[in-house]
């Protein structure tokens, strides 16, 4: 078809329809085509449309756009500020109901921006770092033996901790890596500069490359020359201001002894992690300072030492994991083939023995399977994250029941409007506009409420969570978005009934205000069930906690101090525990004295060897003579050692779970050659001890011997009981016999059955984060009944009024509209009950070993306080109506 350039442009048409009023528009369209015609004789068809156009743009002002449409404007206005002078006095005028509504939505708002905090924590680990998606952590898959007899289609152990010289190794021969380093930390050791001594707990070992690769920022120093010889240190603020009161550290000496005393000179100031860094450290000493280094640089049986790498960008990661495990058959293939030849389980040729994993920085915080300093399971956010949210939706369903309640009070209310000629458009903005300002309000509380919980959640979580400028932005954002949602969505079906009243029938007095409310009923059991598992979970919880607590562990936890000697893993431990024992002898409120090399929750060592043929594994502890007797354990054969028989230096005595795994008759007889000592017969046995839980009650009782005190096994803590009372004074007492015979040395110290219950902190964490979600769910469950409960009394008031007049009495009105809840609360419970002691069971109690036995009683007790709970919220409704005048509610009809 042909075209006819002759005609105007045809956008430029389209355009002016738009914005043109339609008074003004013909006017104009034919004085512009008029001219349009003029302009193509004179210039053109091209020239013409241009200008057409141009006249077209010309029109486009204010004068002509808002012509006859600043009175509908104003009238919008008008109508807006009219909507929130009428929701702020509906919110005033029930005071008691905005409350609640208030309350209750700003409880849920409030939980979600923590929660969200949190998650947003846990997401933030280590983003920080500059190179993070280049940065790795070297991980070992290894075969072992115990994994496979737990999951034979899983026969692998994991581990982060690997051979010492695996990072010179895969620096020097992969073309893929550029720097690499190996972090060991949690070294203690003490510490002073001149006159100030303190046990410092942060001091890791790392290789130079460290300060390439990760983005701690050095405030003072050279980062191109750090480390240039062993005796150097770099440390963070806080520690140069602990030691050297604020001056610039720079060339300072540390005398640092985590293994024999020695100095350290100060080259750099670096910034101390933040709180969202899985590396920690407050003293940073060269890999070549540790102790043995030199003995176990060239062993690569010894698995002790975390390594990082980072790569080339772009590295095909396929091709690195080929060139990984070319590096382990290189170094590790005559002992990986010894450690297939001496397992006395047959390995299929198709298990490798030992490879090679890695993960990138951003994911080391939420990889669970990877034991770390700051690893955290992944499930947590998502848990948390499901609470939150069913939370928030209880609190919408909540105010919609609420304001339903409320609704046949203003029947008036919204016949006058509508015969004043209301349309039901604006009808629904009005109660819309009031749930938005009711939600504002419950943001500006919910924020409140953050600020006043978030210490109390951070306990909870064990977070150093702050609300920081660039965090406060996404905090109000969120909160803003969340609360614009909440009141669309919470005040939708309320708008929506509300103005679906008739007005001639409100008006002539004919209208009924019964509420068809039945769809909430469900919701309400959905309340409950949630609350109900909650209640039923923290029950549990609680009682598990309570019989860890006061369990018989098989020894004497109390009264018991743990000192460490201060002295590092030499024998100037087994000299000073020898010297307090001695001097706090001579005090009556000291009982005992004992040394051991591991304290209750405080690492552990375990040993592989073999009996016949057979290998087995089993917890070691080097301890004195006085260590049994201090703890209150039992011999049930045999004797303690003795340190005046020399014999008992190279004895041992094993627990009733070794004796049973080795199937001993006659244990006294027998003998462990841990050591591998090829001369000998081994370490003999010469008493059993009775099975004690020197592991938390997670776990078994596992084989486990002690071994006294020898050559190359050294004492590094002491176990001072003491008598009962007055514990501040022994405790004083006991610090000035160590400035007496340690006055060089920082006094450290804890109590033994606070070390226990440190094994159960993230059980505990959990138990307080279900308590606090069980207050809330409570909370906004019984918000839900008390609206449910209003409903079915505005629902039944004229039936009670008539039940009253023809003689009914208070107590049968109440238990009549109460029996409805309490069925629901019943119901409810039995689905929670049951749900509870599934999640239960399968989750959490599963990672005791010792746990208590889930019986009807606990259900009982969580059943009678949840119906307690349901009837105080019920009651208010039920007596409100029972103690109505009955001529009020039935002279209307």
């Amino acid at each position: 078809m042909k075209r006819d350039f002759g005609l105007p442009p045809r956008f430029a048409l389209r355009f002016l329809r738009w914005f043109c009023p339609d008074e003004l528009y013909e006017g104009i369209e034919g004085d512009l085509l008029e001219q349009f015609k003029v302009d193509r004789k004179q210039f053109g068809a091209k020239k013409a449309k241009r200008k057409f156009s141009w006249n077209v743009i010309n029109f486009f002002k204010a004068d002509i756009i808002l012509r006859n449409r600043f009175t509908f404007k104003l009238i919008n206005t008008i109508m807006i500020g009219n909507y929130f002078k009428v929701a702020s006095r509906n919110i005033l005028k029930r005071k008691m109901y905005s409350f609640i509504n208030a309350f209750g939505l700003s409880v849920g708002i409030a939980f979600c921006i923590l929660i969200f905090l949190f998650i947003m924590d846990e997401r933030s680990f280590d983003q920080f770092h500059a190179n993070k998606n280049q940065i790795y952590r070297l991980e070992e898959k290894s075969y072992d033996y115990e994994t496979w007899q737990r999951d034979p289609k899983q026969p692998y152990f994991r581990s982060a901790y690997l051979p010492l010289p695996m990072m010179p190794a895969v620096k020097d021969e992969l073309p893929e890596v550029i720097y690499a380093t190996r972090f060991n930390s949690g070294a203690t050791g003490v510490v002073r500069s001149g006159d100030k001594v303190f046990s410092e707990k942060g001091i890791a070992y790392v290789d130079v490359d460290f300060f390439k690769m990760f983005s701690f920022n050095l405030i003072a120093g050279n980062r191109e020359k750090l480390f240039s010889n062993k005796f150097e240190v770099v440390i963070t603020p806080a520690i140069a201001k602990k030691y050297f009161d604020g001056q610039d550290p720079l060339g300072k000496i540390l005398q640092i002894d985590e293994d024999g005393n020695k100095e350290f000179t100060v080259t750099g100031l670096i910034e101390s992690p933040p709180a969202n860094s899985s590396i920690e450290f407050d003293i940073l000493l060269p890999q070549s300072a540790r102790s043995r280094y030199e003995r176990q640089i060239s062993k690569w049986g010894n698995f002790n030492t975390p390594t990082f790498v980072q790569l080339v960008p772009n590295t095909d990661l396929k091709k690195f994991t080929l060139n990984l495990d070319k590096v382990i058959q290189k170094h590790m293939s005559d002992k990986l083939e010894k450690w297939r030849k001496d397992s006395t389980v047959p390995i299929p040729d198709n298990v490798k023995m030992f490879e090679m994993e890695f993960t990138q920085l951003p994911d080391w915080h939420l990889k669970k399977e990877i034991s770390w300093d700051k690893v955290s399971d992944p499930q947590y956010s998502w848990i948390l994250g499901g609470i939150a949210a069913l939370i928030m939706i209880i609190a919408s369903i909540n105010y919609i029941s609420l304001a339903l309640t409320t609704s046949a009070s203003r029947k008036t209310e919204v016949g006058i409007r509508k015969v004043a000629g209301a349309q039901r458009q604006q009808l629904i903005w009005q109660f819309s506009i009031e749930s938005i300002v009711l939600s504002v309000i419950s943001m500006i509380i919910g924020i409140g409420m953050v600020f006043l919980f978030l210490p109390s959640f951070n306990q909870f979580t064990d977070k150093a969570v702050t609300i920081s400028f660039s965090t406060a932005s996404w905090v109000l954002l969120a909160g803003f978005a969340l609360t614009i949602f909440i009141g669309l969505l919470a005040g939708s079906y309320p708008a929506l009934f509300l103005s679906s009243f008739r007005p001639a029938l409100v008006l002539k007095g004919t209208f009924t205000s019964k509420v068809q409310a039945g769809f909430t009923k469900p919701l309400v059991v959905i309340q409950f069930v949630l609350s109900a598992f909650l209640i039923m979970s923290s029950v549990i919880m609680y009682r598990q906690m309570k019989y860890i607590t006061t369990k018989d562990l098989g020894y004497n936890k109390e009264q018991i101090l743990v000192i460490p000697t201060q002295t590092g893993y030499n024998i100037e431990g087994n000299k000073m525990v020898e010297r307090f024992r001695t001097r706090l002898q001579q005090e009556a409120s000291i009982v005992s004295v004992a040394g051991t090399d591991i304290s209750f929750n405080h690492g552990y060592s375990k040993y592989g060897y073999k009996i016949k043929g057979e290998q087995r594994a089993a917890y070691v502890y080097t301890v004195d003579p006085e260590y049994l007797p201090t703890l209150g354990a039992t011999l049930v054969q045999g004797r303690n050692f003795d340190a005046r028989i020399a014999a008992d230096s190279n004895a041992i005595i094993v627990n009733e779970a070794l004796v049973r795994d080795m199937k001993w008759k006659d244990p006294l007889t027998e003998y462990v050659n841990y050591q591998e000592d090829s001369a000998s017969l081994g370490a003999k046995v010469i008493g059993v001890v009775k099975d004690y839980h020197f592991l938390s009650l997670e776990k078994n009782i596992e084989p486990m011997f002690l071994a006294m005190y020898q050559r190359n096994y050294y004492l590094t803590t002491m176990l001072i009981k003491v008598t009962p009372g007055e514990l501040p004074d022994k405790l004083e007492m006991i610090r000035k016999i160590w400035k007496e015979l340690a006055p060089d040395k920082p006094f450290d110290y804890s109590f033994l059955d606070e070390d226990i219950s440190k094994q159960y902190k993230s059980h505990e964490q959990w138990m307080g984060i279900m308590g606090l979600s069980t207050s809330f769910a409570i909370l906004i469950a019984c918000l839900g009944l008390f609206g449910l409960s209003g409903i079915n009394a505005l629902n039944r008031t004229k039936e009670m009024g008539i039940r009253k007049v023809m003689g009914a009495e208070v107590k049968n009105i109440f238990i009549l509209l109460n029996r409805q809840f309490i069925w629901l609360a019943m119901i409810a419970f039995a689905i929670g009950g049951p749900l509870s002691w599934y999640v239960m069971s399968k989750w959490w109690l599963k990672d005791f070993q010792f746990k208590i036995t889930i019986g009807w009683e606990l259900f009982a007790v969580s059943v009678a306080a949840g119906l307690l709970v349901a009837l105080i919220t019920v009651s208010y409704h039920a007596l409100k109506t029972a103690w109505l005048n009955p001529a009020e509610t039935l002279k209307n009809e």
